[in-house]
């Protein structure tokens, strides 16, 4: 006959652990768990999405806002020389250049800007006012202004100011950083208010003034770099593509007006200051000017007096017509000489400012030379030097980008430098050249009267001082107009917009994962209490650690019975009766030939004496004629527990004291309950010894003359030697083992006992279970509780019920 599936079979422990591993937890048990607590997981979504709900009343909405411009390449992507790009010419030489786009994107960002767009919106006040469980901040709708007298304001201040109507209002809690002061007034709007964080005037702003009446505005003081970068924070920039030079600045703010306001300031801001840096050079190159200018005009002066004096100490008027001719190729040859002379003296002004002026970082003034290349550097350098200057007022003159900007300049510096010397060694050349041809033509004046001669000297002179100084009068018109008509090299493509609706908080998604939290939280919490409870919870865990059979299982039972104890009962066939049914038949599949059975435990109170008492009912059901023994010969437990008064027992029999054993049992009151009880007896001072006696064995081969069934209701085996000693007798051990109560780590030890075979045929009975159909398999029944038996104590045992509480059930 094949065996049951309710006894386990004879598999190893390490298979039994290998298998659980791999099964692991299914869907199923998920769904169990949710069907038995339905009502903790209900709970736990209201409780979680009310509790988010409440939270998001109190969160502003955030709004976010962008603008998009456009960053323009000079030139082109920088200044070319003969069809080549600069920047090109630069790297060959050992110059980096950087992208325009990525310096710009951190210089929207930089602090400096932000500072100014703080100064320039008055956002070093914040104003907000509580809106039920919101706190909401204002801005264009706000119901005054305040100004501070910056001379003796505290920066770092909050009170709170309370519009009592149309023209007063009460300020009160003030408070600074390191102080709270005791300070309560009534003020007039437009008044001048002197208060310990300092002076400020309230300043109505009437078309909101009336919305805000009986109502408390919080007031935030705060000083300007405190609110740059509370405005930085909220800035992001990022290239709209990485193949064009188009930037996107994103603001998020509470106030849909002042991050459009915040955007705006910051692209005015940032705009002038590429006109500002435009205008530095411009500036430096007018100084310049201004200086040879009135260098040059003194000496114009003084040549044009030494003229005049010598015309009338000579008598001069007009220098002989027969020489006209031979005076216009000279004149022609000289100018030619007076221009390379002029763009010399430029030059060596140039090269003198050059050198002058070689540490630092000036720049270098833009005078028109005839030289393309020495032209080019000069704008190179002087481009690169106001991007350093820009850069260094907010990475320092440590940053890694500084260090590397310094030492290209210095690179170009030398570089302009040899440039401009080599082109004013061309010149002097070209000057020798230009004199050799005017001494020969000057040889053929050699008739004109010397008067004359010197005259021209002096006239040579007056004319390359008049010619350097219309030249220096042009550049100063040029530097004047283009300080007249700078502007920045952007372009707004799209000025601040964006939608309408907020970014934060999405009350939608939030909720629906509150939602989700709330039922998941009862499985965290189930799985918790799972992984920390180590007791035995049923038969699985049994057939995990063990390969000991497991021969049935009792469910709990709900409600009391009588006070025999006894649940057997030959017409019911609720989940408990049924289970010792199961029980009685899966004794014929252990060993079918035994008649003397053993109950024993680990510990007190686990139901090994009511189940020994109703399974020997449940025997006598089918006509067997059982007799149930208190082998308990120290605590009499199963004789207590039916309120025998007998004090002639098992212990009599075993001193010697009756010699014929039927003469102790009580017998059933009749019925068809064919169970007699043979009790303890007294308690002796030696029941370890009393049991090793060969009596006890005479006694169970009387008894078994006469009864079906020997049920022995031992002691726990592992709390005293009693119940080794008596398993010597029996033909069947069954080791109750009480759910939620044994610590399963005690499974090996108790696996260790079946393999050494310490008890004949143990198997294990699984008490107090919480059956459902997945594990018992009959009927339509599931009971939670307990059934109110208790320990009648080895010293270690409580006596009484326990009531089983609403919790979560697997």
């Amino acid at each position: 006959m094949e065996k049951n599936t309710n006894i386990s079979s004879n598999k190893t422990v390490t298979q039994l652990n290998q298998q659980e591993t791999e099964e692991g937890i299914s869907l199923r048990d998920f769904l169990e768990i949710f069907i038995n607590n339905w009502l903790w997981f209900l709970a736990s979504v209201i409780i979680c999405v009310v509790c988010t709900r409440i939270y998001l009343a109190t969160k502003p909405y955030i709004y976010q806002r962008q603008a998009v411009m456009l960053v323009k390449e000079s030139g082109g992507g920088g200044a070319r020389r003969n069809g080549i790009s600069t920047d090109a010419l630069m790297q060959l030489n050992g110059v980096m250049t950087g992208s325009s786009v990525k310096n710009e994107l951190y210089i929207l960002r930089s602090h400096l800007l932000m500072k100014e767009v703080a100064r320039v919106l008055h956002l070093d006040v914040l104003y907000s006012y509580r809106n039920g469980l919101q706190v909401v901040s204002l801005y264009d709708d706000r119901p005054f202004d305040i100004q501070f007298s910056e001379e003796d304001s505290v920066t770092m201040s909050s009170f709170k100011v309370r519009i009592l109507n149309e023209k007063e209002c009460k300020i009160s809690q003030m408070m600074s950083t390191n102080e709270d002061f005791d300070y309560e007034k009534i003020v007039r709007f437009g008044q001048m208010v002197e208060t310990p964080v300092g002076k400020f005037t309230l300043t109505p702003i009437t078309k909101n003034l009336d919305n805000f009446i009986d109502e408390t505005i919080n007031i935030t003081h705060i000083d300007n770099e405190s609110a740059a970068n509370m405005i930085g924070g909220r800035i992001s920039t990022n290239e709209v593509d990485k193949m064009s030079s188009l930037v996107n600045i994103t603001c998020t703010d509470t106030n849909i007006q002042r991050a459009d306001d915040v955007l705006s300031a910051l692209l005015n801001a940032y705009k002038q200051s590429i006109i500002d840096d435009k205008n530095i050079l411009a500036q430096s190159t007018a100084d310049f000017i201004d200086e040879r200018i009135q260098l040059i005009s003194g000496e114009l002066n003084e040549v044009e007096g030494d003229i005049a004096q010598f015309k009338q100490n000579n008598n001069l008027v007009d220098i002989s017509s027969n020489a006209q001719a031979v005076f216009a190729q000279y004149t022609k040859a000289r100018q030619h000489t007076i221009d390379l002379q002029a763009q010399k003296v430029a030059v060596e002004y140039l090269l003198q400012h050059l050198k002058k002026k070689s540490e630092g970082y000036a720049l270098i003034p833009t005078i028109n030379i005839t030289d393309g290349g020495s032209q080019s550097m000069i704008g190179q350098y002087n481009q690169l030097m106001l991007e350093r200057n820009r850069l260094v007022e907010n990475s320092g003159e440590n940053s890694s980008t500084i260090k590397e900007l310094d030492y290209n300049l210095s690179q170009l510096k030398q570089a302009t430098i040899t440039s401009v010397q080599a082109y004013l060694t061309s010149i002097d050349v070209q000057i020798q050249h230009s004199l050799k041809e005017e001494n020969a033509l000057q040889k053929t004046l050699s008739t004109v009267p010397q008067k004359e001669k010197i005259m021209l000297d002096i006239a040579r002179q007056q004319v390359i001082k008049e010619t350097l100084y219309t030249y220096l009068l042009n550049k100063r018109e040029e530097t004047a107009l283009q300080l007249a008509i700078s502007e920045a090299n952007i372009r707004i493509i799209e000025q601040p917009y964006g939608s309408t609706a907020p970014i934060s908080p999405r009350k939608f998604t939030i909720t629906c994962g509150a939602a989700l939290a709330g039922f998941a939280l009862p499985f965290a919490i189930f799985f918790l209490i799972n992984m920390l409870n180590v007791s035995v919870r049923g038969r699985k865990e049994i057939e995990m650690f063990t390969t000991i059979p497991v021969i049935g299982d009792i469910p709990h039972i709900k409600g009391d019975f009588n006070d025999s104890g006894i649940v057997v009962s030959e017409k019911s066939n609720d989940p408990v009766n049924e289970a010792f049914r199961m029980l009685r038949f899966n004794l014929g599949f252990v060993k079918k030939d035994a008649r003397v059975i053993m109950f024993t435990s680990t510990m007190p109170g686990e139901g090994k004496t009511f189940i020994s008492r109703n399974f020997a009912y449940a025997l006598s059901l089918i006509g067997k004629h059982v007799l149930l023994i208190d082998t308990d010969i120290r605590k009499r437990t199963q004789t207590a527990a039916l309120a025998s008064t007998h004090k002639e027992g098992l212990t009599s029999y075993l001193n010697g004291t009756i010699d014929d054993p039927i003469e102790l049992v009580i017998r059933s009151n009749g019925g068809k309950s064919k169970v007699d009880l043979l009790p303890a007896g007294l308690v002796p001072p030696n029941p370890a010894e009393l049991l090793m006696s060969d009596r006890l064995d005479e006694l169970i081969g009387k008894l078994k003359e006469v009864y079906d069934y020997i049920i022995l209701d031992n002691v726990p085996a592992q709390m005293v030697a009693d119940a080794a000693i008596v398993n010597r007798v029996a033909d069947l051990t069954i080791y109750v083992v009480r759910a939620r109560k044994l610590d399963r780590r005690f499974l090996p030890e108790l696996e260790r006992l079946y393999q050494e075979k310490k008890f004949s045929n143990l198997t294990i009975l699984i008490n107090d279970a919480e059956v459902e159909r997945k594990y018992y398999g009959y009927g339509n029944y599931a009971y939670y509780g307990y059934y109110g038996y208790g320990s009648y104590g080895y010293g270690y045992g409580n006596k009484g019920r326990k009531k089983k509480r609403f919790s979560f059930k697997w």
